[in-house]
């Protein structure tokens, strides 16, 4: 197999870094738009940052091009108005923050970004959360870090802003002089929105992200770091904040490291050659052996086609490790708490072991309320956290074996509309033995369901959402039933105390005549007025969350997100997790 570059990774790596001199004659025309743009969006290069030019014109117009650029186009328009709401809630009361991963690319504004990674000081972190908390978002508790918190915004159950709130520059200790920074920070070339650090500080924080916390350099870490060299950088202050910090033998590698990048895909390094002398020179004997070996391995001799390049977990871990034993700018007994608190983080992680506590929120509601629309809302906004979520589905005496023992028993078959079904259900539990063996034999069907499919998930720490609950079995029996109390039957205490126990329980209320419009079933006014009435019976005697379900769906479903989500970060603590001092707050 040839070590050479396809062309279409060319083409990629170039569009990346539009300033870089050609190498060769590349066939913009010919090279496959779909394998070019792959590339890009792995390596996480903003296509509304790509510069136009009589050689590449032709591909970016591709309308396949052009459509993934629009869809970025309404991201950024999204993420940024959230923004602004924030930003300009936090400016009145004298409070800004800097992008700290934004080197002056343009657009500034990082789109792009997992979250949007903003640098406070400390002692605006408690405003701050009041703040963002009093405008719909939700603390994920689970992923917090020292001195980093990250807030996430929810409509309909998908994340449209996510604010990492960051009292440092740094993954569990500060790898920056923030005071420093702060002091050299400036706006935005192309964003009023946006304060972005000075050259020295952009520089280190792509270098020390990209090589300690992602472990890997994209084509989007070399544009930022060309970027960084354009705007001028002060080598001195760059090594003296690196030394300060504990970290100058790992900048030392990651310099070599990409600049070796630099070489396979564009031919020569940006980096100043006094500096990767240097680099060469302080980089430890096995560091840089490490840094060879990688350099000359086949993904990165194929250029883009090794993008991003991967950095060893051992190597880039060895580093890390070195800097929190050696770190200058921390006392013996705060390194001593770095030590420990990141290698139990780094024990969970590597072991996969997941810890969150358990959570049971139920929906219910007449058909046509809304229940899987709120719940699957609710569980999406769960998976977006990374929290270990699943709806249950189930409704009384709808399993196969009591359709089995009901079929035997039901000479003639039942036809015509709902109306007529539901009026000869009703008529045949006119006899109170058949009410009595329906209401046991349900019981017994929804006490098995709910031991295998929700109390099961709650035990192993699972959150369950329950699509329709024992209230909707209980709603369905007063309404074919013709009773007014059907929760004081002995199968109903039985189920009502056998049953896990929600931690929320939604009522959606809906009048009559709405839900009978938008249900599918078509089912008669006067069963589902009947329905209503036992659930709002229910909500009063059982302390149901009554909602209304009149409002539109989306507004209900941000309300419901928030609710629930804030409850349960509330109290976010497990006993695993805080034997691996996993559990928020354990070293603030």
């Amino acid at each position: 197999m040839s070590s050479a570059p396809r062309a279409e990774e060319l083409c990629a790596a170039y569009l990346a870094a539009p300033l870089r001199a050609v190498q060769q004659e590349l066939p913009w025309e010919t090279c496959s738009v779909q394998a070019v743009l792959s590339i890009l969006q792995r390596n996480k290069v903003p296509l509304l940052g790509l510069q136009e030019t009589e050689a590449n014109q032709t591909i970016l117009n591709e309308p396949f091009f052009q459509s993934a650029r629009q869809l970025e186009a309404a991201q950024l328009d999204g993420q940024r108005s959230e923004y602004r709401l924030v930003r300009e809630a936090l400016a009145s009361q004298g409070i800004v923050g800097v992008f700290i991963k934004s080197v002056g690319l343009s657009p500034t504004f990082p789109y792009k970004s997992d979250n949007l990674d903003v640098l406070y000081h400390p002692q605006e972190v408690e405003q701050i959360r009041a703040t963002l908390l009093g405008m719909d978002y939700v603390e994920l508790r689970n992923v917090e870090e020292p001195h980093k918190y990250l807030f996430r915004k929810f409509h309909a159950g998908r994340s449209v802003s996510a604010i990492h709130v960051h009292a440092h520059v740094g993954w569990m200790v500060s790898f920056l002089d923030e005071e420093a920074l702060w002091k050299r920070c400036g706006p935005a070339p192309d964003d009023p929105l946006a304060l972005i650090p000075a050259p020295e500080d952009a520089l280190l924080t792509t270098l020390a992200h990209l090589f300690y916390e992602d472990k890997r350099v994209t084509l989007q870490d070399l544009a930022k770091l060309e970027q960084c060299l354009r705007r001028g950088i002060r080598w001195d202050e760059v090594h003296r904040i690196a030394a300060w910090r504990g970290w100058e033998d790992g900048l030392q590698a990651v310099l070599l490291l990409c600049a070796n990048q630099e070489r396979a895909l564009y031919g020569s390094s940006l980096f100043p050659e006094e500096v990767l002398q240097r680099a060469a020179r302080e980089c430890p004997h096995w560091a840089y052996a490490q840094v060879e070996r990688l350099s000359a391995s086949e993904a990165l001799r194929q250029g883009a086609r090794g993008m991003p390049l991967s950095i060893p977990f051992v190597f880039s871990k060895a580093f890390f490790y070195r800097k929190l034993l050696r770190d200058p700018s921390r006392k013996f007994m705060q390194r001593s708490k770095d030590l420990l608190l990141h290698t139990g983080y780094g024990v969970k992680l590597r072991l996969h072991i997941h810890s969150q506590p358990r959570m049971l929120v139920t929906f219910s509601g007449v058909d046509g309320s809304g229940k899987t629309t709120q719940a699957e809302a609710l569980l999406s906004a769960f998976q977006t956290c990374h929290l270990r979520a699943q709806r249950v589905w189930s409704r009384g005496g709808s399993a196969s074996w009591i359709g089995w023992l009901t079929g035997r028993r039901q000479r003639v078959p039942v036809s015509g509309t709902a109306k007529d079904r539901v009026r000869a259900r009703q008529t045949r539990f006119r006899s109170p033995w058949l009410r009595w063996g329906w209401s046991w034999l349900t019981t017994l069907e929804l006490l098995w369901e709910y031991a295998l499919r929700i109390a099961l998930p709650l035990c192993l720490g699972r959150v369950v959402i329950a699509d329709r609950y024992l209230f909707d079995t209980l709603a369905d029996w007063g309404a074919y039933f013709g009773e007014e109390s059907v929760e004081k039957r002995s199968a109903a205490r039985l189920l009502r105390g056998l049953s896990p126990r929600p931690a929320v329980a939604f009522l959606l209320d809906l009048p009559s005549a709405v839900a009978q419009s938008r249900s599918s079933d078509g089912l008669p006014t006067e069963f589902l007025e009947a329905q209503s009435a036992t659930y709002r019976r229910l909500a009063s005697a059982l302390r149901l969350e009554r909602l209304d379900a009149t409002r539109g769906r989306e507004e209900l479903a941000d309300e419901i997100v928030a609710k629930v989500l804030r409850s349960y970060f509330a109290d976010y603590h497990t006993v695993l997790n805080a034997l691996f001092l996993k559990n928020p707050g354990q070293w603030r």
